[in-house]
């Protein structure tokens, strides 16, 4: 019972900490995970659709390595800059497959507690010039690395700044908030469902002004496009699949919080500071809009001399150079687009995938979000309880435009939140 207990508060620590620092979470993940080894009735896997195709993805890597084998990519396989070295990250999905239903109430909390991290750091980070995560460590030891957050300019003599939380990066927090955005929408919806106290539905109400506000400012579109598809799949689960509404009583509820985000949006559209940032989201173009397709004309090559195994997990970078160099000698008068946009990924999931692993990378992944999408819809699976997964819908959506898959921050919340939905459903079916 001892070690079931420490397992569970190791489990909510690095549910917690996956919105204060990466390194952290990690930690009590590697501790969890030991733990779980040593229990029992924690090492009967159960092997799900879930598990095959989130081990399969992985697996995939194998046979990209296996037929372009090489000593060289054997090493680059292994390395930090490969992405094989995120199938540690697939252990939160182990750790939370197979929770009984005491142990999820335990785990809801801490995912709980998690958004609360992020929409707490995130509108205080809204009003620091330093990044928050910078404040804290440099408590510990120096910096070195770029201290400030963008300036969006004043708001009543206010500095108004990018809010990233306890991130690194804008679209890291983006991403995290993409997971729970429809949680957020559906929990305040259920507040007028439920008929809550004045006083609870003003919290709910004012939490997900916050949350919006947060979101807004952080101006990460593709996280905002796949929040866009979440809740759309969302509202389908919830009064059309579950008919936990009627429609009309949808429309009314819904229709006060949709009104408040347009007036919201107004407003800031109205405010010289945030006005810029809003024109972003409804259609004026951003600075690294053309970055994209410079990225995505460099990968197509890639893709099409290797479209059946990849090029093997940890050559993306060095590929790519080859084939941007290729494409801007063929069109010199864009050398200087080819040789500035951001390096490290495809910013597409799918393009990166296909890149690195082949076409049946992208199978195992497309399968993935095909049986999440089941699970989700299961009608054993209650309405209250689905909306804390809507959003991993969205991520699929979201990973058209960003590599979420390739982020270890948002990832590592990913496969927590499949590994919960894996246990929500199969204990509903009484299988464990």
């Amino acid at each position: 019972m001892r070690k079931q207990n420490f397992f569970i508060f190791f489990l909510q620590i690095s549910i917690i900490f996956c919105g204060v620092s990466i390194s952290l979470s990690q930690l009590f993940l590697f501790l969890s995970f030991i733990i779980f080894w040593f229990l029992q009735e924690k090492r009967k896997l159960l092997l799900t659709p879930l598990f095959w195709f989130g081990l399969g993805i992985f697996g995939v890597y194998f046979v990209s390595l296996l037929a372009n084998f090489s000593y060289e990519n054997l090493k680059i396989f292994f390395s930090k800059q490969s992405e094989f070295k995120d199938i540690f990250l697939l252990s939160a999905f182990l750790l939370t497959h197979n929770l009984n239903q005491k142990e999820q109430t335990s785990i809801q909390k801490a995912f709980v507690i998690l958004i609360l991290v992020l929409v707490v750091t995130g509108f205080i980070s809204i009003f620091s010039h330093v990044r928050l995560s910078v404040l804290i460590n440099e408590l510990f030891r120096e910096i070195k690395y770029w201290r400030y957050t963008h300036g969006y300019g004043e708001f009543f003599g206010i500095s108004i700044h990018l809010p990233i939380g306890l991130m690194n990066t804008h679209l890291t927090f983006g991403g995290l908030l993409l997971l729970f955005a429809p949680y957020i929408f559906f929990l305040v919806l259920r507040s007028f469902q439920e008929k809550a106290t004045i006083i609870q539905k003003s919290f709910f109400i004012l939490f997900i002004l916050i949350f919006t506000i947060v979101f807004i400012l952080n101006n990460a579109r593709s996280a905002m496009f796949g929040t866009l598809f979440a809740l759309g799949f969302g509202i389908f689960d919830y009064f059309l699949n579950k008919k936990a509404i009627s429609v009309k009583k949808f429309f009314q509820y819904s229709f006060g919080l949709v009104l408040g985000v347009v007036i919201l949006v107004i407003i800031l559209l109205s405010i010289e500071s945030t006005s810029k940032t809003i024109r972003h989201l409804i259609g004026s173009e951003k600075h690294t809009d053309s970055g994209r397709t410079f990225i995505w004309d460099s990968t197509y090559p890639i893709i099409q001399n290797n479209f059946w195994f990849g090029i093997s997990a940890g050559n993306y970078n060095k590929t790519i150079e080859i084939t941007r160099l290729k494409q801007s000698n063929k069109n010199p008068e864009l050398a200087y687009f080819y040789e500035v946009t951001q390096r490290g990924h495809a910013h597409n999931d799918y393009l990166h995938l296909l890149s690195v692993a082949g076409i049946f990378s992208v199978i195992s992944y497309l399968g993935l979000f095909y049986f999440i999408m089941k699970y989700i819809l299961d009608k054993n699976l209650s309405a209250k309880e689905s909306i804390i997964f809507y959003g991993l819908v969205g991520f699929f959506f979201a990973g058209i435009f960003q590599c979420y898959f390739q982020d270890d921050e948002v990832v590592i919340v990913f496969w927590y939140l499949v590994g919960f939905l894996n246990s929500k459903v199969i204990s509903q079916k009484n299988l464990f």
